[in-house]
């Protein structure tokens, strides 16, 4: 799909036919939970929250930077795709409740409809307050930017005196599973305490409110005072379901979510359940380590990403998964390769490099293809989810946020040295990661509609997470399809694979979005490396990218630099070009870069190779398709799905990539990650 090509707003006036479809709404497999009716338990008393933080107003300073215009190639620009971002998650938030996310965008209906559902609140909602200021840092855009406040602010108001954050009972969207509704007690997730830390690693370095290092501060003191010591690691004994206040935490039950058996409670927490806690903290520990240096959280991050890494019983030595969620998986090989980088571990890194190349093998790093659900042995004693393993449905279905943690996972490994995982990249960020993104809603205009009101429409949206007979999921009519642009969603090799967006993928998919962008152009003393041939502004230069039309770069130059730039290995390197101020020039070879020396400010680089063009066949799941791809762009993939197909962009096919006016911004200040 096209980046828009008009304004948000001249957009949204055009938008007004707005049709729909028969399917059934999903279930997002990192979201599902058992619900059952039953009398809802009184709510205890509200003493277990911080009182300075029920009625804390947050402000940020301004996004201070420069703005101007430029005419750049008609080509991907990660900045508008921040932009649209920021529509999707300041709108889909419900004030009534403490800006808790609305989870699913449904479009199937006519009218399209918003819905809260399970885990909104302090599981995915941390996700995006962690994502909106990098959009902003990377568009300079300040709309609806009281809301990132109002987000941060919710979680402080259910933020106990302990330091964790707890889910009320009382709230819609409770992850209630049987286990912690019977608690009948705010429970904490162990998952959503990490993605807080994610988060509170970037507002400690975008405010000079010693607030926010306070409250990560003592969470990782909290996490490690609940953690269970074992030889080598630490580990959580429930993935939710901690109560305020809770002591002897090293002999509560174990409660595993996202694994159907643990393989023995003695054993801890094992398989999948184990990535998506004890790999969670690794990542949130170690980034919070890495944007401070708070010591405490690097001994977090080390007993968790350890533990998770030998003690788990997910992932072997070699790198091959166990693990039936690939989300859940990479995101925990993020977390443990985090750690490694935090704490220089090579065991670790070596370690996080292998299971990244398995991961890699399991999938196709041409389209950016991991299916949702990984084929696995189920008959592999090593395996702890057998039958988690026999999930079908999804080995087909690309859910955005894996191939964001694939992104960062290749990001993190070609930055810090290990490998040079760069291509990977620019395949992931260019196909599946881009095409996941709702950026207008014309193919609603082509959708079979299907009336909210209907036998159908009712089955679609009816609400069917209850407690005590409450509806958890609140519906909202209000412009639900406008509000729901730069979600993304999960989609088929070839389509998208539904109509609802998940606010999961919604907070993921940006973040990958900030990150490669971040990665374009770095800097070192004299040196400057471009390491993605995409468009970006920086203080050190703008870089014009012509791909996938042209082989062709150009590199305004702002400081006196020598300039790495890397060269595609599908060009013809024989026939790579550099041009100054209209002048042939020298360059030499080093690795996968050309390097121009001596460049000074105001100079004017242009560096043209040819482009390559080819057809590939794969096969997903049962079913055969051809990709053409030009450069690390897949232009076309067949067959063509009727509604809602992917991957149709002919266009980048033309000779000559046409040009365009855009507003570009600098920011001040950058982000340790």
């Amino acid at each position: 799909m096209p980046l828009m090509k008009q304004s948000l707003t001249q957009w949204m006036n055009a938008a007004k036919v707005i049709l729909s479809a028969f399917l059934v709404m999903p279930i997002c497999p990192l979201c599902t939970v058992a619900m059952a009716e039953a009398d809802t338990p009184p709510l205890p008393g509200a003493d277990w929250r911080d009182p300075k933080f029920k009625d804390i107003r947050i402000t940020l300073p301004p996004f201070e930077g420069v703005h101007y215009e430029a005419e750049i190639p008609d080509t991907l620009e990660l900045s508008e795709r921040a932009v649209l971002s920021i529509n999707a998650m300041t709108r889909l938030v419900n004030p009534e409740f403490d800006y808790a996310q609305y989870t699913w965008a449904n479009l199937h209906v006519d009218p399209p409809v918003l819905m809260m559902g399970v885990g909104g609140f302090t599981n995915l909602n941390p996700k995006w307050m962690a994502s909106l200021p990098l959009m902003r840092l990377m568009s300079g855009s300040t709309v609806n930017v009281d809301i990132d406040c109002r987000i941060a602010e919710g979680l402080l108001h259910q933020t106990g005196l302990d330091g964790l954050t707890y889910q009320p009972v009382e709230h819609p969207g409770a992850f209630y599973d049987d286990f912690t509704r019977a608690q009948g007690k705010p429970a904490a997730d162990i998952g959503g305490e990490s993605r807080q830390l994610m988060a509170l690693s970037i507002w400690t370095q975008i405010s000079p409110d010693p607030l926010f290092r306070k409250v990560a501060e003592r969470k990782i003191d909290r996490l490690l005072e609940i953690a269970v010591s074992t030889e080598g690691g630490s580990y959580f004994r429930q993935s939710r379901g901690y109560t305020p206040g809770q002591k002897n935490t090293d002999q509560i039950p174990i409660f595993a979510i996202t694994d159907s058996v643990a393989m023995d409670p003695k054993l801890g927490i094992v398989g999948t359940a184990s990535a998506r806690t004890e790999g969670y903290v690794a990542l949130g520990a170690a980034r919070y380590y890495l944007a401070t240096g708070y010591e405490p959280a690097l001994e977090l991050a080390r007993g968790t990403a350890y533990y998770f890494k030998d003690q788990a019983r997910v992932i072997e030595q070699n790198g091959r998964w166990h693990g039936w969620h690939f989300h859940i998986m990479a995101r925990a090989i993020l977390g443990a390769l985090t750690y490694g980088i935090a704490a220089k571990d090579e065991e670790m890194l070596t370690w996080a490099q292998r299971a990244y190349e398995y991961g890699r093998s399991i999938g196709d790093p041409t389209l950016g293809f991991f299916a949702t659900i990984p084929g696995c042995d189920g008959k592999c004693a090593f395996n702890p989810n057998p039958v988690d393993c026999g999930k079908e449905r999804d080995r087909v279905l690309i859910e955005p946020c894996t191939v964001s943690d694939m992104a960062l996972i290749a990001l993190r490994l070609s930055r810090a040295g290990i490998s040079d995982y760069y291509e990977d990249v620019e395949h992931y960020v260019r196909n599946s990661l881009v095409e996941s993104q709702i950026t207008d809603l014309d193919f609603l205009k082509t959708y079979p509609k299907v009336p909210a009101d209907s036998e159908a429409g009712k089955a679609a949206i009816e609400p069917t997470l209850k407690v005590g007979g409450r509806d958890l999921r609140k519906l909202n009519w209000d412009n639900a399809a406008e509000r729901s642009v730069g979600s993304f969603l999960c989609i088929l090799p070839n389509k998208w694979g539904s109509l609802a967006a998940c606010g999961c993928c919604t907070g993921n998919g940006p973040q990958a979005l900030y990150y490669v962008w971040d990665s374009i152009v770095q800097t070192e003393g004299d040196n400057l490396r471009i390491n993605l041939l995409l468009n970006r502004a920086s203080p050190w230069c703008d870089i014009d990218s012509y791909l996938p039309y042209e082989g062709k770069l150009v590199v305004n130059m702002k400081q006196d630099k020598n300039v790495y730039i890397r060269i595609p290995s599908w060009t013809d390197l024989n026939q790579v070009r550099c041009v100054l101020d209209d002048r042939p020039i020298h360059h030499r070879r080093e690795g996968n870069y050309i390097v121009v020396e001596s460049l000074k400010r105001d100079d004017e680089l242009l560096i043209t190779f040819p482009m390559m063009e080819k057809t590939l066949y794969r096969k997903y799941g049962d079913r055969d398709y051809f990709l053409t791809v030009r450069g690390f762009t897949v232009t076309d993939l067949e067959p063509h799905a009727n509604v809602t197909p992917v991957f149709k962009r002919g266009y980048y096919r033309r000779p000559k990539a046409p040009m365009r006016k855009i507003g570009r911004f600098i920011a001040n200040r950058e982000i340790i990650w």
